[in-house]
């Protein structure tokens, strides 16, 4: 597509300044027809200057640039020019055909993958070449000192104008291109949480300029504002949230270090799954957060730099799989302890758990839970009472260690 269709497929949005002339926008004087005309042979060399210039100085406009670009600059040039001196020159000119032309160079550098630095460079050069040009012609032609220098204030406005529509193009276009990459990544992460075979990945991969790993890593964290205001700077993974949690997808080196960081900063508990294929993302997430909530219950000793790695605790997840059907468990196992009051059954249950973890004599019990030996015997008794040959017997002693394990924490909460 050509520069000239982009212009006229542009929709400038039309403003009481466009409606003005550009003379009395800019403050410009009306200086003789028969001045101008000597000045015109003479625009034709400023506009090989200037574009000799950018593409020797601005990176970005060099030789090896894309030619639809170097055709834009040459155009824009040209036509910038012609504008003010025909402004100068008394003709009625509104410039709202140059400044759509300048939004739509905009649009397109932002769209070729360049930056605002280039835009500034280019601007710099065409407004010091212009202005050095217009004032030893306007001398030379006999123009005197307050002509000159109205004509420089016009010429600064001028050019602030024509970048700033050149940068509102680059914004637009460069504030949807990132609409389009967030929707993109967004479908990816819906696509892996929603368990997407491979296929179906790589269907949203073409969509998407995330580049899909081979093998991923989630980790899940508490969602809030500094949490997540951390986690949305890092463009090499995926995140959202997901039944209240912050979900975070990346490959294994990039979400452990992301966490790690995570962490460090906020403090916050994060948790990671073991390396798993896309595919099998929506089990890592469920796997991960449950990791989370057994650190939350105190289920799994929360590790000092607030990293959990699940795939240390396997077993406890499987334990802890279905929470519902744990609970009944537990609570069978556990039967005679639930006939108590809350808070008797809290202490039984802290004396039990740490006679069956060390089998320890009464004096040592009581120093450890911070009673007396009485106290200790009496609890004993009372255990013995309740669970009889069952508190000797190993495998009912793993079931009752298990049981009391997982279920003593909230036990605590409600006392």
């Amino acid at each position: 597509m050509t520069a000239v269709a982009h212009e006229r497929d542009a929709r400038p949005t039309e403003s009481g300044r466009d409606r003005q002339l550009l003379r009395e926008v800019l403050g410009l004087p009306q200086i003789d027809a028969a001045v101008v005309a000597g000045y015109r042979p003479r625009s034709v060399e400023l506009i090989r200057r200037i574009v000799s210039r950018i593409r020797e100085e601005v990176a970005g406009f060099s030789a090896d640039a894309d030619p639809v670009i170097h055709k834009g600059i040459d155009e824009a040039i040209t036509r910038a020019v012609a504008v003010f001196v025909d402004t100068v020159a008394g003709a009625p000119t509104y410039g709202t055909e140059i400044y759509t032309f300048y939004r739509w160079l905009g649009s397109y550098q932002a769209a070729a993958g360049l930056n605002l630095d280039a835009m500034r460079a280019a601007h710099h050069i065409a407004t010091q070449e212009s202005w050095t040009d217009v004032r030893l012609a306007a001398t030379a032609l006999g123009q005197s000192a307050e002509v000159v220098g109205a004509l420089g204030d016009g010429l600064i406005a001028y050019q602030t104008a024509l970048f700033e529509h050149a940068f509102t193009g680059f914004v637009e276009t460069r504030a949807r291109a990132t609409q389009v990459r967030e929707q993109g990544r967004a479908a990816m992460l819906v696509a892996l949480l929603d368990g997407t075979g491979p296929e179906g990945l790589r269907e949203v991969a073409d969509r998407c300029s995330w580049v899909l790993p081979e093998r991923l890593v989630v980790a899940v964290t508490t969602h809030d504002q500094a949490s997540t205001s951390i986690v949305s700077a890092c463009q090499e993974a995926l995140s959202g949230v997901h039944q209240d949690r912050l979900i975070v997808v990346a490959d294994p080196e990039t979400t452990t270090r992301l966490a790690r960081h995570l962490a460090g900063r906020t403090g916050t508990d994060v948790a990671l799954s073991w390396p798993v294929d896309p595919s099998e993302v929506h089990r890592a997430v469920r796997w991960t957060s449950r990791g989370l909530s057994l650190l939350q219950d105190g289920v799994i000793e929360a590790p000092e730099d607030h990293v959990l790695d699940c795939e240390l605790h396997q077993s406890r997840l499987c334990e802890h799989a279905d929470p519902a059907l744990r609970r009944l468990a537990d609570e069978k196992v556990l039967a005679p302890l639930l006939a108590q009051s809350p808070k008797r059954r809290v202490a039984l249950a802290e004396t039990m758990l740490l006679w069956l973890q060390t089998r320890d004599s009464a004096p040592a019990l009581a120093a450890r839970l911070g009673v007396h030996d009485q106290t200790v015997r009496h609890r004993l008794r009372r255990l013995h009472a309740l669970f009889g040959s069952r508190l000797d017997e190993p495998t009912q002693t793993l079931a009752l260690l298990s049981a009391l394990e997982s279920s003593i924490v909230a036990w605590r909460r409600a006392v």
